[in-house]
C-alpha cells in the first residue's frame, strides 16, 4: 500500500537532547534485534507517562519503512487529551524523521487508564540504518522562525525490529524448547511453554502443528491475547498461521492450549520458532498497514529429534487404562481406554505388512455414553509417523459397564520391525482439519502370540480330520470332507462388532498348493460357534500330506492383512 505522505521532512537537529540521552546505537548490518525484556516508563507531562512498545524498521518496495507504537498511562484523576506533541525517530546519523499518528489513535486518555498510540513514516532511501532515539517535541508554527521545544526522548537502538530478516541475539530473548516464558508486551501474567511439535497433511499440504500450553500465572482473569509463531529453517523464514482462534479465557491457575500450523512438511527442517506481536496502523485513506514485532525465539536444538521425543514416554503396559490429557474433553471421564493387543501382520497380496491395535472402550457410568472419535498414530524409531485406518463400525453407543473392542491398522513398509514405537491418541474434531496429541506412550509389536488373537473371542481349534472321496467322471477329482471342533468363549463382558477380525481356515497341500480355504465370522447369521463343523470341497487329486493353517483376518482400507495363528500337520 501506497502512503501519500511518504515525501518526508527531514530535519538536522544540532542540540542535544534536554532530558534523556541516547544510548549507544547498535550496528544495523547484522540486523540483529536486542530489546531487552522490561519496558522502561518515561514521564511525558505531568500526569501522563509513557513506553515504548514496538519499533520498526524495515525495507518496503517504497523504501525504508518506519513505525512505532507507544503506550500512554494517565497516572491523573480526570480525563486528559493525548498530548497533540510532534513525534520524531532519530537516526545514528542524526537524522529525524517525522512519524505521523494513525488515524486510528485515541484523542483521550481516562484516569487510570493505559492506550496504544502507533505512528509511521515511508522514507525515500533503501540503505541500511539503525534508529536511536523517539523524541516528543512541542513545535509552535505560529511564530517565525517556529519554535521548537524537546519535551522527552526516548533511547530505542535496542528495540528496533528489521522485520523478516531479523535475528534476536538477546540472551535474555532466547529461549529452549524446554523453557517457560512470558510475552511481556502482552501480559505479564501468562506464561506459555512449548509442548508438542507434530507433523501433518492437510488439504493445503504438510504442516508442522506446533503447541503451547499457557498457564494464567497471575489472580485474575485473563484472555490470551493474539500472537504469532514464524519457523525459520536454514535458509528462510516460514509465516505460521493460529489454528483456535476462538478467544481464550483463563482464570488464575487455569491452563489451555494454542496451537499453530508452519508450512513446513518436516519438523526436523526447523531450527527456531519466532514469537512476534502483532501492529496495526490506519493511513489517512483508512486502509491498515499490518506488520508484526519479533519478541522472542526458541531455539529448536535437538527439540524436533524422535528419540527425543520417544525418550519422553513412558513404556505402556497392556490392558491398563490410558492417561488423557486432563486440559482434553475428547474422552469423557468416565470412559475407559486401553490397549490389549498390538500385532504385526502381513498383506494377503504382499508388498506391505499392517500394525493392528485392539483398543478396549469401557463405560464406567450409570447411562449410555457415545463411542469416542478419536485417531491414532505411530511413529516408527526412524522417526516414520503413520495414521491408523480405524474400524468401520457401525456402533455409536457403549452401553453402561460393558466393554467395546475397536480394532486400527497402521500400513508400515515391509522392513519395519515393530520394535520400538510411540503411540499417540489424537482429537481430531478440535479445529479440522488439524490433530492434536491427548495421550502418548512408548509401545512394541507383541511377539508372535495368540493370546489376544480374535479378541474378544478366545478361539481353540479342540480336533480336526480329513477325508476324501474319489468321484467318478469327468475330471476324477476327490469330494473332501474337513471336519474341524472348536472351542469358543466371549472374553470379559465386550461387545463384538461385525467389523472384528475373522478366522480363516486354510488347508495346503505338499506343495504348500492351497487346497481350500474358508472364511469364518464371529458375528452375523453364519457365525462360527463352539463345536463340530464340517466344510466340504473339491480337489483334483488325492493328497495324503496336508497342513492346515488357522489366520486372523482385518480388513483395512488396503487390503486384507493377516496373521498366522496356527498350523497343524497331517
Amino acid at each position: 500500500m501506497k502512503i501519500n505522505w511518504k515525501k518526508t521532512t527531514i530535519m538536522f537537529i544540532l542540540a542535544a537532547s534536554l532530558v534523556i540521552p541516547s544510548a549507544s546505537f547498535h550496528v544495523a548490518a547484522d540486523a540483529k534485534y536486542t530489546q531487552t525484556s522490561t519496558e522502561l516508563s518515561y514521564q511525558l507531562t505531568d500526569a501522563i507517562n509513557v513506553e515504548v512498545k514496538s519499533i520498526l524498521n524495515e525495507p518496503s518496495p517504497n523504501g525504508a519503512r518506519i513505525g512505532a507504537v507507544v503506550r500512554l498511562y494517565n497516572a491523573g484523576d480526570r480525563l486528559i487529551g493525548v498530548p497533540e506533541y510532534e513525534v520524531r525517530a532519530k537516526t545514528q546519523e542524526g537524522l529525524e524523521y517525522i512519524m505521523r499518528p494513525s488515524q486510528a489513535n485515541p484523542r483521550n486518555v481516562q484516569p487510570k487508564e493505559t492506550v496504544e498510540l502507533s505512528y509511521m513514516n515511508v522514507v525515500d532511501r533503501y540503505d541500511d540504518f539503525a534508529l536511536t532515539e523517539l523524541s516528543w517535541l512541542d513545535v509552535d508554527e505560529f511564530v517565525y522562525p517556529k519554535h521548537e521545544t524537546r519535551i522527552i526522548s526516548v533511547p530505542i537502538s535496542d528495540m528496533e525490529w528489521k522485520g523478516e530478516k531479523a535475528a534476536i541475539s538477546d540472551p535474555a530473548l532466547i529461549k529452549q524448547w524446554d523453557n517457560t516464558f512470558k510475552i511481556s508486551v502482552l501480559s505479564s501474567s501468562v506464561e506459555y511453554k512449548p509442548v508438542s511439535l507434530n507433523e501433518q497433511i492437510t488439504p493445503d499440504g504438510p504442516v508442522t502443528v506446533v503447541g503451547f500450553l499457557a498457564t494464567n500465572v497471575g489472580d485474575k482473569a485473563t484472555t490470551i491475547a493474539d500472537f504469532r509463531v514464524n519457523g525459520k529453517t536454514l535458509n528462510k523464514t516460514v509465516n505460521g498461521k493460529r489454528i483456535d482462534i476462538d478467544t481464550i479465557t483463563l482464570d488464575p491457575g487455569e491452563k489451555n492450549y494454542v496451537y499453530y500450523a508452519i508450512p513446513v512438511k518436516n519438523k526436523a527442517d526447523l531450527r527456531s520458532l519466532v514469537i512476534l506481536t502483532p501492529e496495526d496502523f490506519v493511513g489517512e485513506d483508512k486502509s491498515h498497514i499490518s506488520y508484526l514485532i519479533g519478541r522472542l525465539m526458541i531455539n529448536l536444538s535437538g527439540a524436533t529429534s524422535t528419540q527425543r521425543f520417544m525418550n519422553q514416554l513412558s513404556m505402556y503396559e497392556l490392558n491398563k487404562p490410558i492417561k488423557f490429557d486432563p486440559l482434553s474433553g475428547l474422552i469423557r471421564p468416565e470412559v475407559e481406554v486401553s490397549m490389549i493387543d498390538l500385532q504385526m501382520n502381513e498383506s494377503t497380496g504382499g508388498g506391505f505388512k499392517a500394525v493392528v491395535a485392539k483398543f478396549k472402550l469401557l463405560n464406567k457410568s450409570e447411562g449410555p455414553v457415545q463411542v469416542p472419535k478419536f485417531q491414532t498414530s505411530l511413529t516408527s524409531s526412524s522417526g516414520n509417523k503413520y495414521l491408523g485406518n480405524r474400524q468401520d463400525t457401525k456402533v455409536e453407543t457403549l452401553i453402561p459397564n460393558i466393554s467395546y473392542v475397536i480394532y486400527y491398522s497402521y500400513i508400515v513398509p515391509n522392513t519395519e520391525t515393530g520394535a520400538r514405537l510411540a503411540m499417540e491418541i489424537l482429537d481430531t474434531k478440535r479445529v479440522e482439519p488439524y490433530n492434536f496429541p491427548v495421550a502418548a506412550f512408548q509401545t512394541k509389536v507383541e511377539d508372535d502370540s495368540s493370546d489376544k488373537a480374535f479378541y474378544p473371542f478366545k478361539t481353540t481349534l479342540n480336533s480336526w480330520s480329513l477325508t476324501a472321496f474319489y468321484v467318478m467322471g469327468a475330471g476324477n477329482s476327490y469330494s473332501y470332507k474337513l471336519n474341524v471342533d472348536f472351542d469358543i468363549k466371549l472374553q470379559d463382558e465386550v461387545v463384538a462388532d461385525q467389523g472384528s477380525s475373522k478366522v480363516r481356515l486354510e488347508l495346503v497341500d505338499s506343495s504348500n498348493k492351497i487346497m481350500t480355504s474358508k472364511v469364518l465370522s464371529f458375528t452375523g447369521e453364519n457365525k462360527i460357534v463352539s463345536g463340530p463343523q464340517t466344510l466340504n470341497f473339491d480337489y483334483d487329486r488325492q493328497e495324503t500330506t496336508v497342513k492346515l493353517n488357522m489366520y486372523e483376518i482385518i480388513d483395512t482400507p488396503f487390503g486384507e492383512v493377516r496373521r498366522l495363528i496356527q498350523s497343524w500337520n497331517r
